[in-house]
């Protein structure tokens, strides 16, 4: 049935006049309607405006019969885009939070049996079936903080089969899951170097066999690689990214997360969907970036900043503002996974982008919907709210959209919409 969303008290667009990204001073533009209202029409946008144009719209088109949702006192925004997860894992790893509270690195967790091996062997002792009924779970958690659409990772199998094993239900849940949700399998086979095997060994295994047959079943759209000290370097990027882009997936990096070891560089040389971390990147790679940017009109590198991790590690943060001010388009994602961000709370890492970031709530709003769809190479149908694109909105019963990150730790959310459906009401 046709839904007409009315008296919106405030509607944040989030829209966008032209083929690229929001950066710079642009990305502090959010595409604000006071008084608005929004039609929706076969799971997709068929109106956004004011009352005389609405009169207008349905002047001319004959809906017979439509839902009434009340926005009054109400502020819509898209639906979020979490653009970088690894939501389809097993086991747990809550003792090892507490490791690093007595001290421990991410590194020496590691070398000690725990890290992303431990959550290795859990994912190949568990079903297929048993994966993607704990990964559906995770999904309402998402859905109830106003994500609409989740990037997910492989990178827990570490071989031919547990690799395909985790695309595989991301692929069926992306085919059918309760709610909807878009999910985009992007496949990181170079997550970190399996017990029993050299890196050399592996980096071969990934090029041989797993990219051609995750290709050629088209489980993935993404491949990404974790560039970092003791884990894979600038070289092996060169042959995954390599063969991935013959066999037709988009590059996209984890780099400069601890160490700064040529991770832009490669994501220059590849034309990297987007770049994430970046809580050691360095002004010169900045730089890089930025020239790289300001020089390719048709797409852009995204830089895609998780301080939820800073949070959770207690690491540094990454310098968003100096991206901003470099006109590198800037999106923000959860990372959730069990080692470094347990999280589905997207709303947790607005607010903490505004307070640790300094990113104003135009920019956070933006990093979360329409940059985050352009990481994705999604921006044609979701991450705004404009004719045409997927119904996929978050109804909050809030004064004003800054409101969001203001009242942290607090999910407002009244309502969620996926493709025209609503798929989440809060009690």
């Amino acid at each position: 049935m046709a839904i007409l969303i009315k008296d919106i008290k405030q509607i944040v667009t989030c829209s966008n006049n032209t083929s690229l990204p929001r950066c710079g001073t642009d990305q502090s533009e959010s595409g604000i309607i006071e008084n608005g209202n929004i039609f929706i029409d076969k799971g997709r946008i068929a109106f956004t405006g004011n009352k005389r144009q609405l009169k207008k719209f349905l002047s001319k088109n004959n809906f017979k019969k439509y839902k009434i949702i009340d926005g009054r006192n109400k502020v819509v925004t898209p639906g979020f885009v979490d653009s970088h997860t690894h939501f389809v894992f097993a086991g747990s790893r809550e003792n090892e939070y507490e490791m690093r509270l007595a001290g421990k690195s991410y590194q020496e967790i590691a070398e000690s049996g725990g890290g992303i091996i431990s959550t290795v062997d859990s994912v190949r002792k568990t079903s297929k079936k048993e994966l993607k009924k704990i990964a559906e779970k995770r999904l309402e958690k998402f859905v109830r903080y106003g994500t609409t659409t989740v990037e997910g990772k492989s990178g827990y199998g570490l071989d031919v089969k547990n690799e395909i094993k985790i695309l595989e239900v991301l692929n069926k849940l992306n085919e059918k899951n309760k709610f909807g949700l878009d999910i985009v399998p992007t496949f990181l086979g170079a997550h970190s170097v399996p017990k029993g095997k050299t890196k050399t060994e592996y980096v071969k295994e990934i090029c041989e066999l797993m990219i051609p047959e995750i290709a050629g079943r088209k489980l993935a759209k993404f491949t990404d690689i974790f560039i970092e000290e003791n884990y894979f370097d600038t070289v092996d990027a060169d042959m995954i990214f390599s063969k991935g882009l013959e066999y037709g997936l988009i590059p996209k990096l984890h780099t400069d997360q601890f160490t700064s070891i040529g991770g832009i560089d490669t994501a220059i040389k590849y034309k990297a969907a987007s770049v994430d971390h970046l809580e050691v990147l360095g002004t010169e790679d900045i730089l890089k970036l930025s020239e790289y940017n300001g020089q390719h009109n048709n797409r852009k590198i995204i830089a895609t900043l998780l301080p939820g991790v800073s949070y959770f590690l207690n690491i540094s943060y990454q310098p968003a503002r100096e991206l901003i001010n470099n006109n590198i388009p800037v999106a923000l994602a959860t990372d959730f996974n069990p080692g470094s961000c347990m999280t589905e709370n997207i709303q947790m890492i607005m607010s903490l982008a505004s307070l640790k970031l300094k990113m104003n709530a135009e920019e956070i709003l933006n990093a979360v919907t329409i940059n985050a769809a352009f990481a994705l190479n999604m921006e044609k149908i979701i991450g705004s709210i404009e004719t045409g694109k997927q119904a996929d909105l978050n109804i909050f019963d809030i004064p004003s959209y800054k409101y969001i990150v203001y009242n942290f730790g607090v999910n407002n959310i009244e309502m969620v919409l996926k493709k025209g459906k609503i798929i989440y009401e809060a009690n």
